[in-house]
């Protein structure tokens, strides 16, 4: 990434007082929320933050971000590709398959929609036989959605699966928006 957009980038804690629709990166304890913002939306002054628009066009990705059993190196690795991230062209994540190759990222390490439904799921609070029932599956393949989404976001344990589960369930976003690095 270049030197110079790394002063573009606006980082917030979701401890911070500045409002979090004034950040690009916002790092809560599991989960990176990045927000893409169309940059051809940039007011005359330049400012991309301006209060000129009533609602900047944006695309908010959500990355697990569970660092327990990783190393320094991984960690700086996905610190890199969520840089990269949020200063890409907003246009580059409209077509999802180009943007995973942008980004180096696998499309078969991506939750697939139904990991993604079942995750959703658990995150508001429902058991695998509620989940089952809902989605008209079996108990086992929804343990192995379970699994497989679980794996792909590098959840060490069940806990920390459920903490971004209930995330994303809050957020209440229709699209599917979880990219794992």
């Amino acid at each position: 990434m270049k030197k110079e957009h790394i002063h573009e980038t606006r980082f917030a804690l979701s401890t911070d007082e500045m409002r979090t629709e004034t950040a690009n990166i916002i790092f809560y304890d599991d989960v990176v929320t990045v927000n893409v913002l169309n940059k051809k939306q940039i007011s005359s002054n330049g400012d991309p933050w301006s209060r000129g628009y009533r609602k900047m066009e944006k695309i908010t990705l959500h990355v697990p971000f569970l660092a327990k059993n990783q190393t320094i190196t991984d960690i700086s690795m996905k610190i890199g590709k969520i840089l990269a991230i949020a200063n890409a062209d907003y246009h580059v994540h409209l077509n999802k398959k180009d943007a995973y190759w942008n980004f180096g990222l696998k499309k078969y390490a991506q939750l697939s929609d139904a990991e993604n439904d079942v995750m959703l799921l658990i995150g508001l609070g429902y058991n695998s036989d509620d989940i089952s029932r809902m989605l008209n599956r079996s108990r086992k393949t929804i343990c192995t959605h379970y699994r497989n989404a679980s794996r792909k976001m590098g959840a060490s344990n069940q806990v920390e699966f459920y903490r971004y589960a209930s995330f994303i369930a809050r957020c209440e976003c229709n699209e599917r928006n979880t990219l794992c690095l």
